[in-house]
């Protein structure tokens, strides 16, 4: 017999940074949080998808996490001092597989959560990476 998937879980809350919250350029994370869904199992995670609306070329990161905190790489930190835009939401997903390279594969396992926006201002330069 095949086993059956369960059910789709609910989407979950988000919690942190409030709707419209504003962070300026000396700020070098933002923590995106939310509220943990309940009976998750193994081999089942987070999908964290965050969004610079302000940019042209549609600058986007989609990260895979148990944890129920995320903290915004700074590599997705806006590099001018004009504000920007951010859109981020949670969607729960499970593994259904890996690729012949080893990479996880995703897929849905229940409802997205409603998206937040918040905004952030650069700096003027880009963050330095070290060695």
């Amino acid at each position: 017999p095949t086993a059956t998937l369960p059910p789709p879980y609910p989407p979950t809350n988000l919690l942190l940074p409030a709707d419209g919250s504003t962070y300026g350029g000396n700020i070098d994370t933002v923590t995106l949080q939310w509220a943990a869904i309940g009976g998750m199992r193994e081999g089942e995670q987070y999908a964290v998808t965050i969004e610079d609306l302000s940019t042209g070329e549609g600058k986007k990161l989609v990260d895979y996490t148990a944890d129920t905190k995320y903290i915004v790489p700074l590599t997705f930190r806006p590099t001018d001092n004009t504000i920007h835009i951010i859109r981020w939401y949670v969607q729960p997903v499970r593994q259904s597989g890996t690729t012949q390279e080893g990479q996880q594969i995703w897929v849905p396992a229940g409802a997205a959560s409603l998206s937040r926006v918040f905004s952030w201002t650069g700096v003027g330069s880009a963050p330095t990476q070290t060695k």
